[in-house]
């Protein structure tokens, strides 16, 4: 393939996207959820766990635990005054205080992947 023709189809590529017949996969994820935690938190490990779970469970959900004892997470914390844990974030807004309820974690992740 010469360069004349691997820049028309470039173009073509570009046109296709822009007018809509193709679609373009976001790159990333579509839903960060956050937990943060503490050690010696007996609640924590199980919002670790249902987050981990969802993950597993959808594409495009990232889950990550930030502990309070890790100067990330101590920022994370300040940022949002978070004063207690197990706090989830979802997208970077606090969406739970505490262990939720596994179904109403679920809908929340789910609505945000336009999964209603």
């Amino acid at each position: 393939m010469d360069e004349l023709e691997m820049i028309r189809r470039k173009k073509m590529l570009e046109l296709m996207k822009r007018t809509g017949m193709i679609e373009v996969k976001s790159k990333g994820p579509k839903v960060v959820i956050e937990v943060i935690t503490a050690p010696g938190c007996p609640y924590c490990p199980i919002a670790v766990q249902m987050a981990r779970e969802l993950e597993r469970k959808y594409n495009g959900v990232v889950a990550r635990e930030l502990s309070v004892a890790t100067p990330e997470g101590q920022r994370k914390a300040m940022e949002h005054n978070i004063l207690g844990t197990p706090t989830i974030l979802i997208n970077n807004r606090v969406e739970f205080i505490g262990v939720p309820n596994f179904g109403e974690f679920e809908r929340k992740v789910r609505m945000l992947l336009g999964l209603q």
